[in-house]
This record gives structure tokens, C-alpha cells and sequence, in this order.
């Protein structure tokens, strides 16, 4: 029979910068050997670093969002209208996502870890170097695919739970089927819609590189700064600037979000 853990928001970090940098590495393997660009979630917190890609695809993502309001009476009309006064933030649902291989107990500790405030020697790193430390959980990035087109988002982690349903001989769990519940943080990277009672952010599109196009040409063309691929590599997760294929897909912020982060 498989053994089951869950976490929750109040849960401790339940595993050391090591599981997380164990996972990392586990996982830049797993990418290269695949050839392909996996699901991932990954945190860029330097008191909670680490890298979660999943062997397998979801199968099925949940989005949720629940506006508040209520019914108001219409003195003009005598009616009853229904007035939004502001949207909760978005929800994802990551449902059976499967984990195999060596590494898979090392993923969930991190995704447990992530559910808390970070812990352990990753704090004490970070508060000799001056780091502040955060009492909540740390903000990850979720991502599948390109940004508006697939999923980017920041995202807290509000509950994970796993299902260990296969065994090495030796004890360590080669299968484990994961439940991950997570709640959208404003970001430049989410596609979903702002409050409206905080206005959208304008002048956000999308690209398709074609054939001789860069980073640099792109950004020369939509902003009239070439020194700006820089800020569109990052907001895209490119590692590599040079290997961006035609055909590709890329997020463009609008110029308002990129500007002021440029000296």
C-alpha cells in the first residue's frame, strides 16, 4: 500500500536547502536528457531556492476565481443589480501529478517546504549575508509553456499533498502521485486579469520569433531599446538568448513595466 502526506499553510518547511538543490539538479538532468521543456515550479527566493520539473505533463488544471459583491437595490428601477466591488485572487489545481524516479521524495519535501515560511540552514545563510527572511511562505513560479499562450504564473503554495504508491527495494520511493493547490500573486508573468478596481496593466502582447530575429532586435522593434532583451529573457525564464528557436512564442510586458527597471 502507498503512504500518504499531506501539507498544509502552516506546515514548517519540511525539507533543507539540500532536498531543494538535490531536486534542481535532478531536474536540469531530466530536462536535457528529454529534449523537451517540462511543467516546472520553481523558486527564485534565496532563502528557499530550488527547481520542481515534473516528469510527466498535467493531465488536468483547475483555475478558479471568486468575485464579491452582492445585490443592491436599484431605487431608479426597483430592481436588484448585482455590483462587483473586487475579485479574489485566482486559484490553480494541480490534480495526480506523477513523480517518479529516485528523486521523487526530494521533490515533495520541497513542494512541503514551500508551503512555510523558509527554514532551516538556508535561513542561517541567508541572515549572516544580510537577507531578509520572510515569515510567509515564499512566492514561486509556476510555469507550462509560454506565458498568456500557456501557464506563468507566481504564484503561493497553499497545500500539497502525495501519495508514495511504488518502493525501491532499499525503502527509498520511486512513485509518488502529487495534489498541489496554489493561489496567483500579482507578477508580471501572470495572464490572468488585475482587480478592476486596480486597472490592467496595457501594452502587453505576445511574439512569434521568425527566422534571423533575436532578443535584441525584438526589443528594438516593439520598444526602441535594444537593451531591453535583457528584461524579456527574464520575464520569459530564457536561459539562453542565443537558442531562442523561430517559431517560438514570447511574452511582451508593456513598455510602463519594463522602463523603469532600465538604467
Amino acid at each position: 500500500m502507498g503512504a500518504a502526506v499531506s501539507g498544509g499553510a502552516s506546515i514548517g518547511a519540511a525539507a533543507g536547502p539540500l532536498g531543494a538543490v538535490a531536486g534542481a539538479a535532478a531536474g536540469v538532468v531530466v530536462s536535457v536528457m528529454s529534449g523537451g521543456v517540462p511543467a516546472m515550479i520553481r523558486c527564485t527566493d534565496p532563502t528557499a531556492l530550488g527547481l520542481v520539473l515534473f516528469d510527466f505533463n498535467p493531465d488536468k488544471i483547475t483555475a478558479s476565481r471568486q468575485p464579491r459583491g452582492g445585490n443592491r437595490p436599484n431605487h431608479v428601477g426597483g430592481s436588484s443589480a448585482y455590483i462587483l466591488s473586487q475579485s479574489d485572487p485566482a486559484k490553480l489545481s494541480l490534480k495526480g501529478v506523477i513523480f517518479t524516479g529516485e528523486t521523487t521524495k526530494l521533490r515533495v519535501d520541497t513542494l512541503l517546504a514551500w508551503t512555510g515560511p523558509p527554514a532551516g540552514l538556508a535561513t542561517m545563510i541567508s541572515a549572516i549575508a544580510g537577507i531578509p527572511i520572510s515569515s510567509n511562505p515564499p512566492t514561486v513560479t509556476f510555469q507550462w509553456g509560454p506565458p498568456l499562450l500557456g501557464f506563468m504564473y507566481a504564484v503561493v503554495i497553499t497545500s500539497v499533498s502525495a501519495t508514495y504508491t511504488r518502493f525501491h527495494t532499499s525503502g527509498i520511493p520511486i512513485r509518488a502521485e502529487v495534489n498541489i493547490d496554489m493561489q496567483v500573486q500579482p507578477s508580471l508573468l501572470g495572464s490572468l486579469p488585475t482587480n478592476p478596481t486596480s486597472g490592467g496593466l496595457p501594452g502587453r502582447s505576445t511574439h512569434m520569433m521568425r527566422q534571423g530575429e533575436s532578443l535584441q532586435s525584438v526589443a528594438q522593434q516593439q520598444y526602441g531599446k535594444p537593451g531591453l532583451w535583457r528584461r524579456i529573457a527574464e520575464v520569459n525564464g530564457i536561459a539562453d538568448p542565443q537558442r531562442v528557436r523561430p517559431g517560438t512564442t514570447i511574452f511582451l510586458p508593456g513598455e510602463g513595466e519594463l522602463t523603469p527597471a532600465v538604467s
